[in-house]
């Protein structure tokens, strides 16, 4: 929402977790830094798991961080879900460390003769969609449902320039074990009866169908395009800004929009990039210099000093064959958490962060083009 003669200011915290239960280092940025918790705009993790359906750490993790969002806005925990967008994302392989990251928006207000004037900082925008049903997942009513709920968002943001956005971030619904079951016992029709994450798997469904719905939002996508058929199917649609990630414990798709607005009053900036091929970081560096670092190689030690958040998404390659020779990836039986690790690794690698989002896992996505990545970086200005 546009306030007349405001801003928006944008301020990020990174909280380590030291297990899914464990929200005392958010409890402890509240008090600390005085957020007021109405001005929560969304929360996005990272916790230990296997990142599958029955990812037992990443529900109880979304559950802690919903509980004690809902005790401080005095609501609860089943109203949040159209307040914050919730999105924690299971498996922390490697260097990728357990913990959240809370995005929040204020507004301040400014002189009449100061609007329009601003950083050119971040600004935030969210929504959720309709519940999406177990037959609608991974089909084109996900994905219209999602286009819908990313325009919301990006009116919210107050976003005019698409070339703005850096990062549209969906958390959705997945199959679970008992919606198959129920599905198969009433007869019902679904896109796939795996709920996981390999090639026939819901959530790898449900992931494509909302960056689709991402792209057809932005304009990357054109919907005449798009059909059940081509969902997992054409790798030309794509969107090279959507993070999207499901699982059995969402209902709706959650929506972030992170873009860059003229009068934002916020001391970060976002920008992005897209990877070139499985452990690549080009993509990684590409993100941190549309976000306003200027380098050749690799950002300084002082520029790393700037860097407040990387959120990123590493789906295994196409097939086994890279630029730099054959990978085994494809054939080792967790290559979901071994896309993960790479990403992580490599991220670490570019920036020193160790606590970053890093999701994936899937084989093949409509996030990026084949092969590539998807990438934001937010840089304190």
């Amino acid at each position: 929402m546009r306030h007349a003669h405001m801003r928006p200011v944008v301020d990020l915290i990174v909280c380590p977790m030291n297990n899914p239960s464990d929200v005392s280092f958010i409890e402890k940025a509240f008090q600390e830094q005085d957020i007021d918790p109405l001005n929560v705009v969304a929360v996005i993790g990272k916790s230990e798991g296997s990142g599958l359906p029955n990812d037992y750490g990443r529900l109880l993790a979304d559950l802690k961080v919903r509980e004690l969002l809902a005790q401080l806005r005095d609501t609860t925990p089943q109203a949040i879900s159209d307040e914050v967008t919730i999105a924690i994302s299971g498996g922390s392989p490697g260097t990728v460390a357990p913990h959240a990251t809370l995005l929040v928006q204020r507004w301040e207000e400014i002189d009449v003769s100061q609007e329009g004037e601003g950083t050119g900082g971040i600004v935030l925008g969210r929504s959720s969609t309709r519940d999406i049903l177990p037959e609608h997942i991974g089909r084109v009513e996900q994905v219209d449902a999602t286009s819908e709920a990313v325009k919301l968002a990006l009116d919210e943001a107050g976003v005019s320039d698409i070339s703005d956005v850096h990062m549209v971030l969906v958390k959705g619904p997945a199959l679970t074990y008992d919606a198959v079951t129920k599905a198969e016992s009433n007869g019902m029709d679904l896109v796939t009866k795996d709920p996981g994450i390999g090639p026939m798997g819901s959530m790898c469904f449900s992931n494509d169908a909302m960056a689709i719905g991402v792209g057809v939002a932005l304009g990357e996508i054109d919907r005449a395009m798009v059909s059940n058929a081509s969902i997992r199917r054409d790798w030309n649609l794509y969107s090279n800004v959507a993070l999207t990630s499901s699982g059995g414990e969402k209902r709706k798709g959650e929506v972030l929009v992170v873009a860059n607005r003229r009068d934002s009053g916020s001391q970060f900036r976002a920008g992005h990039g897209v990877t070139s091929d499985f452990g690549e970081s080009d993509g990684i560096k590409q993100a941190l210099k549309s976000a306003g670092l200027d380098f050749d190689c690799c950002p300084s030690e002082e520029q790393k000093g700037q860097i407040a958040q990387v959120f990123a998404k590493f789906t295994l390659p196409p097939s086994s064959a890279t630029k730099a020779g054959r990978v085994t990836v494809l054939e080792d039986h967790e290559a979901h958490h071994v896309a993960k690790a790479v990403g992580g690794a490599i991220v670490t690698s570019v920036t020193g962060l160790k606590m970053a989002f890093i999701s994936g896992g899937e084989a093949n996505s409509h996030m990026g083009p084949p092969g590539g990545n998807p990438v934001c970086a937010i840089v304190k200005i």
